[in-house]
């Protein structure tokens, strides 16, 4: 109870002080809303069907009868409405004000008589018509004599000595608009806009009765020609608006020149005032620079080339903070902006140069710049210079949607201050930068950072669950992530539950996934195993196969001797051999029996590896003998050099049986290996008999097999 007794006291105490607030019916009359403030009216009786202005209470202070169908205003109608600040006539059938109609308007401020169909004529507008409204500060005027060609007449509104801001028509007879010498009696007058307008040409004679203006508005006037000197007596000149004018080159340098009169200049609007015009002229921020410029409009026109020289790069006036080139056929832009903080440069080509180049040049010893806001949006732009907005720290909002982006593949790592980062509508699937995906996780922990992703179509699949998972991870980097749009593996495309389609793609990979790593492991297995088994069973075909290649690489053979060789035999045998091979083997099979052959410790070539001595010895012998010991299978070379003779017996020899085996022990033939058993069986063989008649017999029998 207590709680709403607090909350009623503060309620009655906001109804004391304010009055309410809340629009009702009004009780002199239904078709009218009424709220009230510090006993005070403010009454709306705007499209409400009025054929006359009513009659309202003597304490409103804001009055709007507009949209109605009012013809004719009486004398003496609002002649009991003292306290009246703002009156709201505009967009009736106007076309008669009797002389004493404001009598009683004396704290008027505002009068808005826009959008009737008032003539600017003594007729209609009598002489001291405007006397009694001794406070009035803003009088619009404008949208009215569309049928004539006027202006307002000066004479009566000189009266109105307290007139701040004037909203008028200014079409005139003469080819030249000029304010009459009753405007020179408005030294307050500061803001003048022209409406409904044509005005071919302006020159210093044209607002020369206007000299203390500060809001110059002369927008859609058709003007062509702006003279020497126009406006060079608005030195107090704060915001001009010659937008949607057609300036030739000329008038443009002549406003140029102009504006560095204006010292106390802070905003230049020349949207589309420029249809043909192509470039700059070139001292354009070299005059501004002398004012105290802070916003320039440029946008809507027809330039190609922001920079007047190539070489050249501006440097933008010191005090300016606002520049707008949007809209424009831009297909190069640098400026060195020391002060600036927004710059829009949509709807240009700046594609092709941005790739390669910043609008933002680096100097040495270069500091930041302020920008704090870019709008490079609807650029044609592929891709950009990874370093173009280095040298920007104090960036809060870069916008580069609605062009053809792929990737985040450029450095934002250094923008600390950036707030929102909008990529919407490009061609963005996912994000591949490392270096991007780091700097967007790093913001997210430190500031309210956004990007918008919005209307790029992302590849919902098992290929990219790694990124998918990590854009889950900063799920509130991602502005409106919900809406972004998702192709999914079946080729269908959604646009709404992103998050919710995510999660069931990564799902769905997960088993999948384990599946497929699982049948690639044993897949890789099978071939490793494969692969293994079949080098294991061709291990001495491959073995033979490199040192023949090592052999000829190293030992250059004469043409025409292929089929020659150069040994009757090769003969292996084991080190603990030597005794019989040096005692018998030589003397019975070179000197008596005239054969040649190749002993190893005496004919290999010193300095040369041992196995293309061996490989070498075997291919220039017609035949190989094995001397079978225990030692020679126990022996890594022995067993090296009898699978070279049978590899060169299988692939070099055409199927000649060159190896030939010669028991010197009595070996078990458990003990042999399957290859030599296999050989054994096919071809023959002999042991060494050991006494002196079977000893004769014995190398007979091997001079034989030899030859």
């Amino acid at each position: 109870m207590a709680f709403l007794t607090w909350i009623h006291w503060l309620a009655i105490l906001h109804i004391v002080r304010y009055g309410w607030a809340n629009s009702t019916n009004c009780d002199f009359d239904k078709r009218c809303r009424c709220s009230l403030r510090n006993d005070l009216l403010n009454v709306d009786c705007s499209n409400s069907g009025k054929i006359s202005v009513p009659a309202v209470p003597t304490n409103v202070y804001t009055f709007n009868v507009s949209h109605n169908d009012i013809l004719l205003i009486r004398n003496g109608t609002f002649k009991n409405l003292s306290y009246l600040l703002t009156l709201d006539l505009s967009s009736n059938r106007l076309k008669t004000i009797e002389p004493d109609a404001f009598i009683g308007l004396h704290s008027l401020k505002q009068f808005i008589l826009q959008n009737n169909k008032l003539r600017y004529h003594r007729s209609v507008f009598p002489t001291n018509i405007f006397r009694p409204l001794v406070s009035l500060q803003s009088l619009n005027v404008q949208s009215n004599s569309l049928k004539y060609n006027h202006t307002f007449p000066d004479d009566i509104i000189a009266d109105i000595v307290t007139l701040e801001s004037l909203y008028v028509d200014a079409i005139f007879v003469t080819r030249v608009l000029s304010f009459g010498k009753g405007y020179s009696l408005l030294k307050k007058l500061t803001k003048l806009f022209l409406g409904n307008c044509f005005l071919n040409e302006i020159n210093r004679n044209t607002f020369v009765n206007v000299p203390y203006l500060e809001h110059l508005q002369i927008s859609r006037c058709s003007i062509r020609v702006y003279n020497p000197s126009a406006l060079q007596n608005l030195f107090r000149m704060k915001i001009l608006n010659l937008s949607y004018n057609k300036l030739d080159f000329n008038g443009f340098s002549n406003l140029v020149e102009d504006t560095e009169k204006m010292k106390f200049l802070e905003t230049l609007i020349l949207t589309n005032t420029f249809s043909t015009q192509m470039n700059l002229p070139k001292l354009l921020f070299y005059y501004l620079d002398a004012t105290n410029i802070r916003e320039l409009y440029l946008n809507e026109n027809f330039f190609v080339n922001a920079t007047p020289e190539v070489e050249h790069i501006e440097r933008l006036p010191d005090t300016l903070q606002y520049l707008d080139f949007s809209n424009n056929k831009l297909i190069d832009c640098r400026f060195d902006m020391p002060t600036l903080k927004k710059f829009n440069m949509q709807y240009n080509l700046l594609g092709n140069f941005l790739a390669s180049e910043s609008y933002a040049p680096m100097f040495e010893n270069d500091t930041s710049y302020l920008l704090e806001t870019v709008d490079l949006s609807f650029n044609q732009m592929h891709t950009l210079k990874w370093s173009v907005f280095n040298n920007q720290l104090k960036l809060r909002i870069i916008n580069l949607s609605n062009n053809f982006l792929s990737d985040i593949a450029f450095d934002i790592s250094q923008l600390t201050k950036l707030e929102m980062l909008d990529l919407s509508n490009n061609n963005i699937t996912s994000i591949s930068n490392m270096q991007a995906k780091e700097a967007i996780s790093n913001f997210s922990m430190k500031s309210a950072f956004k990007v918008d992703l919005s209307n790029n179509l992302f590849e919902c699949v098992c290929k990219e669950t790694v990124y998918l998972r990590w854009m889950l991870n900063h799920v509130t980097v991602f502005h409106n992530i919900h809406s972004f749009t998702c192709k999914l593996d079946s080729g269908k495309v959604v646009n709404r539950n992103f998050v919710q389609n995510v999660e069931q793609v990564i799902e769905g990979c997960r088993d999948y996934t384990i599946l497929v790593i699982c049948i690639s492991l044993v897949l890789c297995l099978a071939i490793v195993t494969v692969v293994a088994g079949l080098i294991y069973r061709y291990r001495w075909k491959l073995r033979y196969m490199y040192y023949m290649t090592k052999t000829k690489w190293y030992r250059h053979k004469p043409p025409g001797t292929e089929g020659q060789y150069r040994y009757d035999a090769f003969i292996s045998y084991s080190d603990n051999e030597q005794n019989f091979i040096v005692k018998e083997c030589i003397p019975k099979l070179e000197r008596e029996r005239n054969l040649k052959l190749c002993i190893h410790q005496r004919d290999f070539i010193p300095g040369e590896e041992i196995t293309v001595n061996i490989t070498s010895a075997i291919h220039d012998s017609k035949k190989t003998i094995c001397i079978i010991t225990r030692s020679f299978l126990d022996s890594y070379y022995c067993n090296f050099e009898f699978n070279m003779a049978r590899m060169e017996n299988i692939y070099h020899r055409k199927g000649q049986h060159i190896l030939f085996l010669v028991f010197y022990e009595k070996i078990p033939a458990k003990d042999l290996s399957l290859v030599m058993l296999e050989l054994i069986q096919k071809h023959s063989y002999i042991e060494y008999p050991n006494d002196e008649q079977g000893n004769e017999l014995f190398w007979d029998k091997i001079k034989e097999a030899i030859e």
